[in-house]
């Protein structure tokens, strides 16, 4: 089994604060930091492929990507959900994640540099629980948006 390894860009990992945050912390309408994440390898869908069990050549032979049609190399659907997720759960330090959904809207090529944007849309109490409501989503570099998502997150108050 392969490890996948994905990191943040140094310089955006700093925007990621490693302090916990509580829902009082947080205000409907402010803008999670953006960052990037790439560019994406072959060694990485090879590794994602290998442990994910998902072998389909089109994400890391380019001769099969090309004969279906493609350009070269495609990154998995499941990995850039994956790289969505994993930018919502570095924001929400301290957070438990309840809800997370995801719409493909674009193929991410190999070797692309993924640029991640999210919002607060909503923030209520329900069922005793603090929530925050996410909207979530990944561009390319020529603005192409590859994922849309949204997220529901439980947070402390502060005590």
């Amino acid at each position: 089994m392969g490890c996948i390894s994905l990191k943040f860009n140094k310089r955006d990992e700093k925007k990621m604060s490693n302090n916990i945050l509580y829902f009082d912390d947080i205000s409907e309408d402010i803008e999670l930091p953006t960052v990037k994440i790439g560019p994406i390898t072959r060694q990485q869908l090879i590794d994602y492929a290998s442990a994910s069990g998902d072998y389909n050549p089109i994400h890391y032979d380019r001769s099969m990507a090309k004969m279906a049609r493609l350009k070269g190399c495609i990154v998995h659907g499941m990995l850039s959900m994956a790289i969505v997720g994993s930018y919502i759960t570095n924001w929400a330090k301290g957070g438990v994640l309840k809800n997370y959904k995801i719409k493909f809207s674009g193929i991410t090529p190999e070797g692309s540099t993924i640029r991640l944007k999210g919002k607060v849309v909503k923030k209520y109490v329900e069922n005793g629980e603090n929530l925050v409501e996410i909207d979530v989503f990944s561009k390319l570099k020529d603005e192409i948006t590859t994922t849309q998502g949204s997220a529901v997150i439980a947070f402390k108050k502060k005590e």
